[in-house]
Parts: structure tokens; C-alpha cells; sequence
């Protein structure tokens, strides 16, 4: 693929451009993976009939050994999904190769960097301290991009957080309490106060919005109506607060949230940083591998669309 030195300004992402970013960024990782892709595929169902053919036998044999059909089905069920899971291997290598490769193209595209796994998750600890996020046993994270815009140092990267669960027969479980992206962009300037954004919690507002390290969250007081039917704004500086959610940056939160097809975004001013957290899934996979990667239908290129930047 040929590299391209025009950056594409994502923040201005009109159809025309984003149609160039696809053929010009995209689309040539698609295609130098279409051969790829179909060899995975190739390989995914000969596993899968020598995974069946397995299973079979194991019907059999357990079935003429023990007597006992129920214990051969036992045996099968279990062999299917070990040999599912070795099958879908070169498909799954696939996914993160052509993942990597375009993630890090369009990364290029906004003259920004891109790494997918592996990395320590920017601001999570201030993240967590000021409760943009619900408490958790497990996560995962994936999908940087950090750069810069405006003159404002930026990372985006996805987090899925699982919380564990043990029931009274002492089997433990985890189930997801977030997934989605976390943001941080630094501004030039130091915030006074803290400002925290976050989901209208009902009734329980009464409860106020505690404090950060010995300083006091008040209610903020907003002009913008339905803002606040939607959230809650807490801060140590009401003057500063009502400075930096003025309607423009509201409308803008929301088009974040709008634009990244999630929901319950919430964010903070804090020490020059905006933190942001928004439940907008799992966005950056390459999709249906079993389809060809040529058709962007079936990429989900249309989330690069995003007014994210």
C-alpha cells in the first residue's frame, strides 16, 4: 500500500471525504487481505468437518463402550466446542492483522498513532477516582489512538469492564458494567476547580455529589433546561463550571455521544484535562470475515464516519 502524506481532517468528515479516506486508507488493506481472508476461511471449515468427524466418533465409541449414549453426546458437545475454538484460529489471527493495519491507517490518516492491545490505559486511575466509571473485577483494553488536535494532545481507547458475581452454589460469573470508549484531551490551560458530568441519578441527587480529595462537589446550576433533565453537573468552582459547559460544549457532548453510537456519556474537567466515558460498544472490530472485505457494508466502515475529533 502506498503511503500517503495528505491528512485527512476527520473533524470536517463530509461524504466526499470520507469517501476518499475509505478508497485511499482503507480499502488497500482490504484487498491485500481478501487472499488472506479466504484461506482462513478455507481452513475454518476443514477444521470444523474434522472437528465433526471427531465428535462422531467419540458418539460412538463411548456409546458402544459404556452402554451410555448420553455420556458420548457429553463427550461430542465438548469436543465441538474445542474444535470450534481451533477452527476459528486463523480467522481470529486474520481479524487483528487486518484490524491493526487499517486502525493504524486511518490513525495516519489524522496524523495521529495507533497501537491495539498491550498498553497502559491513559488517565484511568483519575478516570475511575472521580466515578466516570462503576466498579469492576476484570477489564480488557484495546484500540488506542493518540495524537493531537488544535493544539490539544488527545487518547481514545476502549475499555470492557466485568464485574464477578458468585452465586450460592459458589460458581462465579462475570457480566459486563461498561464497554466503550474513554477519552482524554489535555487543554493548554489549568482548570481551577473540578467539574464532573454525570447521569441524572433521580432521586438519588439528594444524596449530593461527595467530594474529590477534600474538596466538596456542589450542584451546578445550568441555564440549558434539557441538559440537565438528561445530567447532573457537580463541581468545586460554580462560576468555572457554568464557564466550561456553556450550550456549545453541551451540544458537543452530545454529538460525541450521537457520534459514537453510544449512550450514558459522562465526562470531567480536571487539572487541563477532559475526561470523557461513553457506552458505545465494541466499534473498531473488522466485522463478518466470512464475507469479502472489498464490500465496506460489511466492514462497518461507516463508524469511521464519527465526528469524534
Amino acid at each position: 500500500m502506498e503511503a500517503q502524506t495528505q491528512n485527512i481532517d476527520l473533524a470536517h468528515l463530509d461524504d466526499a471525504t470520507f469517501n476518499r479516506l475509505y478508497k485511499e486508507r482503507i480499502e488497500p488493506c482490504f484487498h491485500e487481505n481478501e487472499a488472506g481472508r479466504l484461506e482462513a476461511v478455507r481452513q475454518f471449515k476443514q477444521r470444523c468437518l474434522i472437528a465433526a468427524a471427531v465428535a462422531l466418533g467419540l458418539v460412538v465409541i463411548a456409546g458402544l463402550w459404556t452402554r451410555d449414549w448420553s455420556a458420548g453426546l457429553v463427550f461430542a458437545f465438548m469436543a465441538a466446542i474445542g474444535g470450534g475454538i481451533i477452527a476459528y484460529q486463523p480467522l481470529a489471527k486474520l481479524g487483528s492483522k487486518l484490524k491493526r493495519e487499517y486502525c493504524a491507517a486511518i490513525a495516519t490518516a489524522m496524523g495521529a498513532s495507533y497501537q491495539i492491545a498491550a498498553f497502559a490505559p491513559p488517565a484511568l486511575e483519575r478516570i475511575k477516582a472521580l466515578r466516570l466509571l462503576p466498579g469492576y473485577q476484570r477489564s480488557n483494553f484495546e484500540d488506542l489512538f493518540s495524537g493531537a488536535h488544535k493544539g490539544a494532545r488527545f487518547e481514545l481507547y476502549e475499555g470492557h469492564l466485568e464485574q464477578r458475581t458468585t452465586d450460592s452454589k459458589g460458581r462465579t460469573r462475570y457480566s459486563t458494567v461498561f464497554r466503550g470508549q474513554l477519552i482524554r484531551m489535555h487543554f493548554p490551560i489549568e482548570f481551577l476547580g473540578v467539574t464532573i458530568v454525570r447521569r441524572d441519578a433521580g432521586v438519588f441527587n439528594m444524596f449530593g455529589g461527595g467530594d474529590i480529595e477534600g474538596r466538596k462537589l456542589e450542584r451546578v446550576r445550568l441555564v440549558a433546561s434539557e441538559f440537565e433533565k438528561a445530567f447532573e453537573v457537580w463541581g468545586t468552582d460554580q462560576v468555572e463550571a457554568r464557564y466550561l459547559l456553556h450550550p456549545v460544549m453541551m451540544e458537543r457532548l452530545i454529538a460525541l455521544e450521537t457520534g459514537l453510537h453510544g449512550k450514558r456519556i459522562r465526562c470531567a474537567f480536571e487539572n487541563g484535562d477532559l475526561l470523557v466515558a461513553v457506552e458505545g460498544g465494541n466499534l473498531f472490530e473488522p466485522g463478518d470475515l466470512f464475507k469479502p472485505l472489498v464490500d465496506p457494508r460489511a466492514r462497518g466502515a461507516s463508524l469511521m464516519r464519527s465526528r469524534v475529533w
